[in-house]
């Protein structure tokens, strides 16, 4: 395999507001996973570039939005490997200069903008119309959303498993994940059993996405899973928007932690963790495992759209 990923640590956290309740909070930390390629998106990439580079000579092309994480770890992978690049970008007037897109260029991706009534209408029939556009290479949908890729996220769930201390055993086990296309919840909610512990999955965004998404994209080859439960209440005005509470919260997670949660998908997660600890919603006694699915690239456009107010 091109790009060997190590086990990424699983840390407590000591101090939370669910810590009076007996409850043992871990966070997850695949924003270790590589230094270059970003988060949990390299667990997704891992299991395609070796397939791509040997016999896809056009290298990938894919697809996403001005800042997208997905297409800075696509252009970072690319460079690394000696693979091509080529990035569609989501809307016709795109600022192609931001942090991301100017990074994606730097590691080489080309970056051809799309009017966003064409991306829509593109990726509702599945890009078919770009293959013969693009002949010779691998499509990659949005955020790596593939089935390859949700199988990679399973290892997310046996890693956590492995991590936990033994002392745990038979406590209340619930592993948070913060979702924009749905694989890695759905990888990681395939790899927990209805014995083992239940799924909560946090969108970022209303956009695209719900619970028969994440349900859709499981391995059909899974006779049962655990239960996966929908928590929408933390999207915090939409997909990469800015809002004060989370900023806030940000600065005292990093501020108490030494970890530093991404601004667009880990923080929304963890303040409604927060949050979710403080009212009392996980049974006492559980086990929280969230996962960190790293992004920290997104900090410099955030910075770039919102100024000073956006810097931790």
């Amino acid at each position: 395999m091109l790009l060997s990923l190590p086990v990424s640590p699983l840390t407590i956290i000591q101090h939370h507001p669910g810590a009076s309740r007996n409850i043992r909070l871990f966070i997850k930390r695949d924003d270790l996973l590589h230094p270059d390629i970003q988060g949990s998106k390299a667990r997704k990439l891992a299991p395609l570039l070796e397939r791509v580079k040997t016999s896809h000579p056009g290298g990938i092309v894919t697809f996403g939005g001005a800042f997208s994480n997905h297409l800075h770890a696509v252009a970072v992978a690319g460079r690394l490997f000696q693979i091509p690049t080529t990035g569609i970008i989501r809307g016709s007037y795109v600022d192609l200069e931001n942090p991301t897109l100017k990074a994606c260029r730097e590691n080489g991706m080309q970056l051809k903008p799309m009017a966003k009534t064409a991306y829509q209408a593109a990726k509702k029939e599945g890009w078919k119309s770009l293959k013969e556009v693009f002949p010779d290479t691998w499509l990659l949908p949005e955020g790596g959303n593939t089935p390859d890729g949700v199988k990679a996220c399973m290892s997310i769930s046996a890693e956590i498993i492995e991590q936990l201390p033994p002392d745990l055993n038979g406590n209340p086990l619930v592993v948070c994940i913060p979702a924009g296309t749905g694989c890695t919840a759905a990888g990681v909610a395939a790899g927990i059993s209805e014995s083992v512990g239940e799924t909560w999955v946090f969108p970022v965004s209303e956009d695209d996405l719900d619970l028969h998404t994440i349900l859709s994209l499981l391995p059909e080859s899974l006779d049962r899973v655990g239960r996966i439960r929908w928590i929408p209440d933390y999207i915090s005005g939409g997909f990469a928007k800015y809002r004060g509470e989370v900023m806030e919260f940000t600065r005292k997670f990093y501020q108490q932690t030494g970890i530093l949660p991404d601004p667009i998908y880990t923080a929304k997660m963890l303040m409604g963790i927060y949050d979710l600890l403080g009212k009392g919603a996980f049974a006492e006694g559980s086990t929280v495992v969230a996962l960190h699915t790293g992004g920290q690239q997104g900090w410099d456009g955030f910075a770039y759209r919102y100024g000073e107010r956006a810097i931790v």
